[in-house]
């Protein structure tokens, strides 16, 4: 079963570019970009006779791998703290935690598509480089 995710929130820890090697005998080599997103719920409340937006429990983090050739580029574009939306497959892992030996089921997110979330009052500036 396959499971397909859109995620909103921004962006948390510091983006990490890795090189994976693929095939056999260090075949080619892929990259994927590791980021995670902070994700948090909100519900309209009357604060001081004004309509707000009120963040309702903690946020949810969510671990994302972007498998793509852009994934180089992305990693210099993206950075910590932007808001960000985020599109793809849930994987569930388990692993043995290393302090108490529990198994611990670990959330990912196999990103197919991120968009900037420029409707966002976090976005101050967004520069191009000049056309070919």
């Amino acid at each position: 079963m396959s499971v397909f995710l859109t995620v909103r929130g921004n962006l948390g820890q510091t983006i990490a570019l890795k090189s994976i090697q693929t095939g056999r005998n260090g075949g080619e080599s892929n990259q994927v970009l590791i980021f995670s997103v902070a994700s948090s719920r909100y519900k309209r409340q009357n604060v001081d006779g004004k309509d707000q937006l009120v963040s309702v429990g903690p946020a949810e983090w969510v671990t994302c791998e972007y498998w793509n050739r852009r994934a180089e580029h992305l990693s210099k574009v993206l950075a910590k703290g932007m808001p960000v939306t985020v599109e793809g497959e849930e994987i569930t892992e388990f692993y043995t935690h290393k302090d108490t030996g529990q198994e611990v089921k670990a959330r990912k997110l196999r990103v197919e598509k991120i968009y900037l979330n420029l409707d966002s009052e976090r976005i101050e500036s967004i520069t191009l480089k000049p056309p070919r």
